[in-house]
């Protein structure tokens, strides 16, 4: 009995190390969650915020997600001055926001 107790304990603190470098992975910043070039939104995207009615995106610029090929980190204004970002996900028909800038990713250059 002892025996399978060690076993265990062994076992366990064996996979803790494991468990913490994933959860350390999975913690990216933003900018590496969204690294960048910003691009000029697709149609795709655009037809998903009019499906969300959501008008505060006149101008927008994205940046796709480095773990999901399939979801944008937008920048939305509707007059340059006042920007809000939003997370779609096109082909999942989802839409998230208004949020503020998110830390680390200023806006673009041209803005």
């Amino acid at each position: 009995m002892p025996n399978r107790l060690l076993f265990r304990l062994l076992t366990v603190f064996a996979l803790v190390p494991l468990a913490c470098a994933a959860d350390a992975r999975s913690k990216l910043s933003p900018s590496e969650m969204y690294p960048g070039p910003w691009f000029e939104i697709t149609q795709e995207i655009r037809e998903i915020l009019t499906l969300y009615k959501v008008s505060k995106c006149n101008e927008a610029v994205g940046r796709q997600s480095s773990r999901s090929s399939g979801e944008y980190l937008l920048y939305c204004t509707q007059d340059e001055v006042h920007w809000t970002s939003w997370l779609v996900k096109p082909a999942a028909h989802k839409v998230h926001g208004p949020g503020s800038l998110l830390d680390g990713i200023p806006l673009p250059d041209a803005y």
